[in-house]
C-alpha cells in the first residue's frame, strides 16, 4: 500500500505537498522522521548533479549511498542538516562516477564516518588516491557479497564488474520490502540481472542517469517494480521514451529534478513515500 505520509514539520524554504490538499504546499525547517527500532528509511537527494542517498536507521545509524556529483557539497549539507543528520557511520559507494573524492574526505570528516564499503576497482583507487583514509576501514564487495549491514537490512551485490558502464549493482532487502540499486549497464550485467529472480524487488534507482540503452522495456517487465527512482546529472539526458516505458508499465517515477528529494518510510508491511522541494524548484 503506498500512502503519502506526514513529518514533523516545522517551518523555513523547504516544502511538501499533503496528500488532502495537493495544490498548497507546506514549509518544512527539519524532517524527523520518527523511526521506531524496527523501521527503516532511504531519502533519494535532489542534488543539482549526481546521486546521493541516505538509508535512515530507527537505531539511530546512517548510511549514504555515493556522494553527489563534484561541486555539490553544499548542497548536500544543508538536506543532511534538514534530515537531522549529525553522523554517518558508512559510506557505499557504487560506481566511480557516483563519486569524487573532495566530497568523500570532506563527509569523512564531517560526519564521523566509521567505514567505507566499494568494490574491488574504487577500493584500489580510494587506497592509492591523494585523500588520507589510514583511519577508515575500506571494506571490498564482490559479486554475490550478502551481509546485514544494519538490524534486519540485508545486502546483496547482484553483480560487480569492470566494464565500461559497470558499476556495483545492490540489493537491499527489509522486512518484505526489496530495493535495488542498479548501476550496471554492460550487455553481462544485463545478462546476469534477467536471469535473477527480481520479481520482488518493489522499488529499483535506475541506472546511468536513465540516459539511451540503460534500462530495456524487457527488464522491466523482468522486475515489474512499484516505484523507480531516477537522479538527475546535468550532462546527461533520460531517453526519450523512458518515462512512456515505464508508465505504460504502472510504475511510479520519482525524478529527483521534478518531483523534490523523495524519502521513502519502511515498517514491516508497507511503506510511505513524501517529496521534498526547495522553493526554487516549486515556483
Amino acid at each position: 500500500m503506498k500512502v503519502l505520509f506526514a513529518f514533523l514539520l516545522m517551518f523555513t524554504n523547504w516544502y511538501y505537498i499533503p496528500k488532502d490538499s495537493p495544490a498548497v504546499p507546506v514549509k518544512v525547517e527539519s524532517i524527523d522522521l520518527k523511526l521506531k527500532n524496527d523501521e527503516l528509511a532511504i531519502t533519494f537527494f535532489s542534488l543539482s548533479d549526481g546521486e546521493a542517498s541516505l538509508i535512515h536507521h530507527g537505531n539511530d545509524q546512517n548510511i549514504l549511498i555515493n556522494t553527489g556529483g563534484p561541486g555539490t557539497e553544499p548542497e548536500l549539507k544543508k538536506l543532511l542538516q534538514l534530515y537531522r543528520t549529525n553522523q554517518i557511520s558508512t559510506i557505499i559507494l557504487t560506481d566511480e562516477d557516483l563519486y569524487n573524492e573532495s566530497s568523500l574526505a570532506w563527509l569523512i570528516k564531517e560526519y564521523d564516518v566509521k567505514q567505507v564499503i566499494a568494490g574491488e576497482p574504487i577500493a584500489s583507487q580510494l587506497k592509492e588516491g591523494k585523500a588520507d583514509l589510514s583511519d577508515i576501514n575500506i571494506h571490498v564487495w564482490s559479486h554475490d557479497t550478502k551481509q546485514q549491514l544494519l538490524p534486519g537490512l540485508h545486502t546483496e551485490v547482484l553483480f560487480e564488474g569492470i566494464e565500461t558502464g559497470d558499476g556495483m549493482d545492490v540489493s537491499f532487502t527489509f522486512a518484505r520490502h526489496r530495493i535495488l540499486f542498479m548501476n550496471s549497464t554492460s550487455d553481462k550485467a544485463k545478462e546476469v540481472f534477467m536471469k535473477k529472480d527480481l520479481s520482488n524487488v518493489n522499488i529499483v534507482k535506475l541506472p546511468a542517469f536513465g540516459k539511451e540503452g540503460s534500462i530495456s522495456e524487457q527488464m522491466v517487465k523482468h522486475m515489474d517494480p512499484q516505484i523507480a527512482i531516477l537522479f538527475h546529472k546535468s550532462s546527461i539526458k533520460p531517453a526519450s521514451d523512458l518515462f512512456g516505458l515505464l508508465n505504460d508499465a504502472w510504475v511510479d517515477v520519482y525524478y529527483t529534478r521534478k518531483h523534490g528529494t523523495v524519502t521513502i518510510k519502511f515498517t514491516d508491511i508497507n511503506y510511505e513515500v513524501i517529496t521534498i522541494f526547495q522553493e526554487e524548484e516549486y515556483k
